[in-house]
């Protein structure tokens, strides 16, 4: 009896404890997770918190920035918040859904442009595998990035920069980065912050009513934040933040101008393409000309699940990609439009095969495809929008747009393409990039003496360029590789869709790589309308022979001046062969004689098939006289 009733108590106990962290794990909705119903934006008067949730003070001293996480985390499920597409890219558990922008690490002196992802997308390497931990990567890329997710994985970090993230603080989910509708929010600031490691006052340099000074890269490892000195009697300007002290109420309230509806313009910072020329000259997208915004289609909930709105994506919402918009459900639709009135096309005298061959985009998104595919720049590539960055047309990274290959669901559509080039080592098949920065003073310390001696400045600031190879500095810097990273495996450099390395005699030898291949993602904006739409002038807009749809050409990036420029042309990267196009383009010119052929042939028919049809009745009616 005595152990049944042990037993009882042990269960009774186990349910209790499950009950308890059930409990505990349970996410109860806060005020702000659900709206109440009505459609007006609530007066955010709050109060200021810090990442320890105490309050601010506007006498404090030291002064602390403000923690989006408390503050907004009074009203809002952070953790909620924190499973959004631009928040979840670490998480194994999230699908990696349609290549994307990838971040690209670019090194001008060593020719590097290596593209990057915490998503599984091919084509891209894990920022680990090149020494980009949490710490690290925020400082290269959080300038465009809205926090959370890596930028509060510190515990995945290594241990010898624990100092460090308790100097610069985590890079919270920055909300104002996309809800501030102050004038005079400025996310350059945001930017500068993270070059700067102050993570944890990054959001507060954005902010309206606060600004930030000094540099937490700059300070000792025993640096306190609190008292806001350096312990080493450091001369640098310690982080620190600076309220407008007229910005809090008599109760030490700060208000925070709040919208539900996303500006366009806190998208374009992380998300604007530069097609090089006169921004004047160049059509906006047909959607946000007519008075769209970004979010109309790009929606998301509490979750900040943000619909990305292609084809396949498995969103909540159906309406929300171009077929869905535009073709609707006859159902529940107007007759003869789309969702919410969108037209409806025709496509009056196209085969259906082009609906099956060709995404929406192949005709509708981009520039209008050209002899030779443009180079572009791009926020997340560029650092558009933020200060103190290169503006030549030349500036690494080398992005090309439009290029017309195959997406990932097999049919034909618009993408950027990235020529990878980068510096590594290689074990059987298996083919590992390096930070430039193990191999940069090698690299430099081989080819400094005839390529940048007299013009490193002008490759730094003045064009963005990278320098030339020749085939004596490959070499050298290959065979100086091997002697300071003897166990790594074979040096080599990777350039142009081929990878290159020394062979035995001492000659420079090339191959074909999985990983050497371009890099592409799909272009979906800016959108042209029907009337500027590929196919509006005849089928001469994608099968003439002088067409940049099948027959423009895209370069082959490389800085090694012994490799001849080459070009790729669009039927190989859609992987039909040249001939077969050519000849099917070839059609197209004997198509208006086929059809007067046709045209002519039917009407001959035709009058003999009625000229027998008046002998058939010639015949039927001298019969029936001939019978009476």
């Amino acid at each position: 009896m005595k152990s049944l009733s042990l037993v009882r108590f042990l269960i009774f106990l186990i349910l209790i404890r499950g009950g308890l962290l059930l409990a505990a794990n349970a996410e109860e909705l806060v005020m702000g997770d659900k709206p109440d119903g009505s459609r007006s934006i609530p007066s955010h008067l709050i109060d200021l918190l810090d990442a320890d949730s105490s309050l601010i003070w506007p006498d404090d001293q030291p002064i602390m920035p403000f923690s989006t996480k408390m503050t907004c985390g009074k009203c809002h499920t952070y953790t909620k918040v924190t499973q959004g597409w631009h928040f979840n890219a670490m998480n194994p558990a999230v699908a990696p859904g349609r290549k994307g922008h990838p971040w690209i690490l670019v090194d001008r002196l060593t020719g590097t442009q290596l593209p990057l992802s915490h998503r599984d997308w091919p084509g891209t390497y894990k920022p680990e595998l090149v020494g980009l931990t949490p710490f690290y990567f925020l400082q290269e890329f959080g300038r465009q990035m809205p926090g959370g997710g890596v930028g509060e994985n510190d515990s995945s970090d290594v241990d010898d920069l624990y100092l460090r993230w308790r100097i610069s603080g985590k890079l919270e989910i920055n909300c104002l980065s996309c809800h501030e509708a102050e004038a005079a929010h400025d996310q350059a600031e945001y930017a500068k912050s993270t070059r700067n490691q102050n993570y944890r006052w990054a959001a507060a340099a954005t902010a309206g009513f606060s600004r930030v000074y000094g540099s937490a890269k700059a300070m000792p490892d025993n640096f306190d934040i609190y008292h806001g000195v350096a312990l080493d009697d450091s001369r640098s300007i310690p982080p620190h933040v600076v309220y407008d002290q007229n910005r809090f109420n008599s109760q030490k309230k700060v208000f925070f101008d709040i919208t539900r509806k996303i500006p366009n313009e806190r998208c374009y910072f992380c998300h604007s393409t530069k097609v090089m020329g006169e921004k004047w000259q160049t059509n906006e997208d047909v959607h946000l000309a007519a008075g769209l915004k970004c979010v109309n289609c790009h929606r998301n909930g509490l979750d900040h699940q943000i619909v990305r709105g292609y084809e396949g994506e498995d969103a909540p919402v159906t309406t929300l990609t171009c077929r869905g918009c535009h073709l609707g459900d006859e159902s529940l639709e107007i007759p003869g439009r789309g969702h919410f009135t969108a037209p409806k096309p025709k496509h009056t005298g196209f085969p259906t095969i082009h609906f099956e061959k060709l995404s929406c985009t192949a005709c509708h998104s981009g520039p209008w495809p050209t002899e030779k595919a443009q180079l572009v720049q791009t926020s997340q590539g560029h650092g558009l929008g933020t200060h103190g960055i290169v503006r030549a047309d030349t500036v690494m990274p080398y992005i090309q747009a439009p290029v017309y290959a195959l997406a990932e669901d097999g049919t034909v559509a618009p993408h950027k393409m990235l020529w990878p080039a980068f510096w590594g080592f290689m074990k059987g098949d298996t083919l590992k990039p390096v930070n430039p920065k193990m191999v940069q003073p090698i690299v430099l310390s081989v080819i400094a003496k005839d390529t940048l001696t007299d013009s490193v400045n002008y490759y730094l600031i003045n064009s963005g360029k990278w320098p030339a190879l020749k085939t004596e500095h490959l070499i050298k810097a290959l065979d100086s590789l091997k002697v300071v990273y003897p166990e790594a495996g074979t040096p080599v450099y990777v350039s142009g869709g081929k990878v290159y390395q020394v062979s035995q005699n001492g000659q420079v030898i090339s191959s074909a790589h999985e990983d050497a291949r371009p890099y592409l993602w799909p272009l979906a904006h800016d959108v042209r309308p029907a009337g500027q739409a590929l196919g509006i002038k005849g089928c001469d807009d994608c099968h003439a022979f002088s067409t940049g749809f099948n027959f423009g050409k895209a370069a082959v990036h490389t800085p090694l001046t012994f490799v001849s420029a080459d070009e790729k042309t669009m039927t190989q990267l859609q992987g039909y062969g040249p001939i077969y196009l050519r000849f099917f383009a070839f059609t197209f010119y004997f198509r208006p004689l086929l059809k007067l052929i046709i045209l002519i042939s039917f009407f001959v028919l035709s009058a003999v098939l009625v000229l027998y049809l008046f002998k058939g009745l010639d015949a039927i009616l001298k019969a029936q006289t001939e019978s009476k």
